[in-house]
């Protein structure tokens, strides 16, 4: 076949037909290059949720083995002098943590009057949902002293004779006493002024 005959073919053809093959062309490339664009930005997306993701993991990871979110690990008990106990006694289970050995835990009642003074009223009460009268039921300062050494490789924790308040809530239904915040008693004693 010459292209005289291809020619020829094609003057056959009428015009309609030829712009309905154009217009489905254009509306085909149309489509896909919509389609390739979606799945580049929805890929874009997916590489940025990953980098985020991944940025905040390390970050707590971080956090973590430099002792700056250190969690305590405790078993609620009804006496919440065990579950001061039971945290510090977990303290042992954290990587960092070479040897913990209790000294003394006990509630300290004045300790106790301050701070439910502090939070009565207080927008961090209101926050927490606690109430006058729970705060004057339901919660309580433990003072605990415990000697603790670390691995200095993996925390920048110091080693010695420890002594923190433990601010602890009961649970109305159960009775049982959680930690709920924690603080040294020379951190606290600034507080007070």
């Amino acid at each position: 076949m010459n292209a005289n005959h291809i020619l020829d073919a094609l003057e056959m053809i009428e015009d309609r037909y030829i712009i309905q093959a154009k217009e489905h062309h254009t509306i085909d490339i149309t489509s896909a290059k919509s389609t390739q664009r979606r799945i580049r930005n929805w890929r874009r997306t997916l590489a940025l949720a990953a980098v985020i993701i991944a940025a905040l993991a390390l970050c707590g990871f971080a956090a973590y083995e430099l002792g700056l979110f250190d969690p305590w690990f405790q078993k609620p008990s009804t006496d919440p002098t065990e579950t001061v106990r039971s945290a510090i006694e977990n303290q042992i289970d954290k990587e960092y943590t070479l040897k913990v050995q209790i000294e003394e835990i006990k509630i300290d009642e004045a300790e106790t009057k301050r701070v439910t003074q502090r939070y009565l009223g207080s927008d961090l009460a209101e926050s927490r949902g606690w109430t006058d009268e729970y705060l004057q039921n339901h919660f309580v300062v433990v003072w605990a002293k415990y000697y603790a050494e670390y691995d200095h490789t993996a925390t920048f924790l110091d080693d010695g004779s420890i002594e923190q308040y433990f601010y602890l809530t009961q649970d109305e239904d159960t009775g049982e006493w959680t930690i709920v915040d924690n603080t040294s008693p020379s951190i606290s004693d600034d507080t007070q002024r």
